[in-house]
């Protein structure tokens, strides 16, 4: 029934207030970015159940990541990263004939009723911006109070990596309008800042690398999309502006994550509206973002898990995880670090001509993206090396090295008394590359620790 009801239809109100003076460039020039000052932001996400604490989303705290990981592969092309501050629920108050509480919105004063009772009892985060994942709105999917804000309601359904809803909710939190031009708001067809007709810089969405579209694409008779041809997204309308002048369209227009073309809409913005996004930011002409910034200390900080320090090795559930959506690469450094090094530490030896681990910005297993014991952290910045290195956070820690062990290879490739057994000492038994330097074949790899433990792991090596 939920799948049913789940609507792509952004709720957020047209917003045609003059822009504040001084703060946007209105470019769309890549070199406006090349400052190395990255932007980072605190998210954070509430799941929000049915009153009796009922839930059709029992993946939910995983798609919070991969809406996060979304984000983050959007916005950093543009120096704006997103700080994953975590995920809780808490079930909708009772509403007077309503079973389901704010866990399906009717309509969208009931998002600003959720969100006026969640800060009034304690489920608003005063240092984030705050996402609301309900279950689904009435004809909606999204909504956003509207620009500078920093509150945010998605359906539950469209958290997850294929949707798009959480780029563009977000977007209007950072001052991203719709593509659409409707009404007075028009917006004309020329790009040609010399044309005396020019008008994208102070019309519709303000930006002038997204093309003037018109007010809607659907026909409300069939609920279709006539004028787009749904396996190209390619606009065969003939449509035109308030000077009758024909739209200028293109597949890459209809994709845009802020275009209202239902069929189309991706993970995409254009270079000028990450531009506004930023200004925006920097700007902060309401103050509504400056509690919610961060550093960038804290993208290589995990989101769950500790660090093992000393004693019994820690439960696996327990290590430190990193959020998804950037490129990590950790390389192997020293030296004596028991607990990460400091930010602002560079001083650690660190190198290798290949990382120990790499992790793509596209990984979906998120339990892998973890700090590998011997190893620094590098995090692609996109726009620059930060500070000059962005290799930072040596965690260096032998309290848990084994004194020695062996490594015994099954030659037939199964189990069985063929076998090769090769002793090896503290420093070869404790090689982070120890696994990587094996040949393909079936191995069972022990270790022995000074207070009389063994630790036994089998692995089938493939190197193809």
């Amino acid at each position: 029934m939920n799948a049913q009801t789940l609507s792509d239809f952004c709720a957020t109100i047209e917003d045609t207030t003059l822009d504040p003076a001084n703060v946007y460039s209105y470019s769309a020039d890549p070199a406006t970015l090349d400052d190395c000052q990255p932007i980072v932001v605190n998210i954070f996400f509430w799941g929000v159940n049915r009153p009796n604490g009922q839930n059709d989303y029992p993946e939910r705290e995983h798609t919070t990541l991969e809406a996060v990981a979304n984000l983050n592969i959007v916005y950093n092309e543009f120096g704006i990263y997103f700080k994953y501050r975590g995920y809780e629920e808490f079930d909708s108050p009772a509403i007077q004939n309503d079973p389901n509480g704010y866990y399906i919105l009717e309509s969208t004063g009931d998002f600003h009723h959720l969100t006026s009772w969640a800060a009034n009892n304690g489920y608003k985060k005063n240092d984030a911006f705050n996402v609301y994942a309900y279950g689904w709105g009435n004809g909606f999917g999204g909504i956003s109070p509207g620009l500078n804000a920093t509150t945010t309601g998605l359906s539950s359904g469209h958290l997850a990596t294929e949707s798009r809803i959480p780029v563009h909710e977000i977007g209007h939190n950072l001052s991203i309008r719709h593509t659409r031009s409707c009404g007075s708001n028009c917006e004309h067809v020329t790009r040609d800042p010399n044309d005396p007709n020019f008008n994208a810089d102070v019309t519709a969405d303000r930006v002038v690398d997204t093309a003037a579209m018109p007010c809607s694409f659907r026909d409300p008779s069939c609920d279709c999309y006539p004028d787009i041809n749904p396996l190209t997204c390619q606009y065969t309308g003939n449509g035109t502006d308030c000077q009758n002048n024909p739209y200028q369209i293109f597949p890459e227009d209809l994709k845009n994550a802020m275009s209202n073309a239902n069929l189309c809409p991706e993970n995409l913005l254009t270079m000028g509206q990450g531009i506004r996004a930023r200004e925006a930011l920097i700007a902060d002409t309401q103050g509504n973002y400056a509690p919610t910034l961060t550093t960038i200390e804290s993208l290589y900080e995990p989101y769950a898990g500790e660090y093992y320090d000393v004693g019994p090795e820690q439960d696996p559930k327990d290590k430190p995880l990193f959020q998804p959506g950037f490129n990590y690469k950790f390389y192997r450094c020293c030296c004596d670090y028991p607990q990460p090094s400091d930010f602002n530490d560079v001083s650690f030896e660190y190198g290798g001509v290949n990382p120990i681990l790499s992790i793509s910005k596209y990984e979906t297993d998120f339990d892998v993206i973890t700090h590998p014991n011997h190893t620094a952290i590098w995090i692609d910045m996109e726009l620059c090396d930060y500070n000059g290195q962005n290799v930072r956070k040596c965690y260096d820690n032998w309290n848990r090295a084994a004194d020695d062990g062996s490594v015994t290879k099954f030659n037939d490739g199964v189990f069985n008394t063929n076998v090769t057994v090769m002793p090896k000492d503290s420093q070869s038994i404790n090689d982070p590359d120890l696994v990587n330097d094996l040949d393909s074949g079936l191995y069972k790899i022990e270790k022995n620790y000074n207070d009389g433990s063994t630790d036994e792991t089998v692995i089938h090596k493939n190197n193809n």
